[in-house]
């Protein structure tokens, strides 16, 4: 039996400048996303829209899609002010964060916070990772001393 993930650290390469508890000014340097509830799935199902379910089920006429087509997609839906809005209202619930702590994240670290949402389905982290950058070059890349 695999251990499910109940919350996930995500190191910020640039730190968020919040007030701390003490009224002074302070900075975020990670966030904790905890897993999403059902609440958090049907937030982001209502914020996508009813074309998630044919996206997903391919009923635009591909009988078949890869990963990066269908996040694609999802992500297309999303490019609204509204929906972008709730979009960060959500991952203010998962981290336990005020919605303008999740607004002044670097776009530097934006697709670390994707990734740990991902990383609590594995299936959705398989199709987010073909996403990213790469984080090193490759050995074919690399040039000897």
């Amino acid at each position: 039996m695999s251990t499910l993930k109940t919350q996930i650290e995500i190191p910020l390469s640039v730190p968020v400048p919040v007030t701390g508890a003490d009224g002074k000014e302070a900075q975020r340097v990670k966030l904790t996303m905890t897993r999403p509830k059902v609440r958090h799935t049907k937030w982001l199902a209502a914020l996508i829209g009813k074309d998630l379910v044919n996206i997903l089920a391919g009923d635009d006429g591909a009988s078949e899609k890869d990963g990066k087509t269908i996040a694609r997609e999802i992500f297309g839906q999303l490019l609204n002010q509204d929906k972008l809005d709730g979009l960060t209202l959500l991952v203010a619930d998962l981290c336990g964060e005020d919605q303008a702590v999740i607004d002044n994240i670097d776009a530097a670290d934006i697709m670390a916070v994707g990734m740990a949402f991902a990383g609590f389905f594995p299936a959705l982290q398989s199709v987010a990772s073909g996403l990213s950058p790469a984080t090193s070059p490759s050995s074919d890349a690399t040039t000897q001393a």
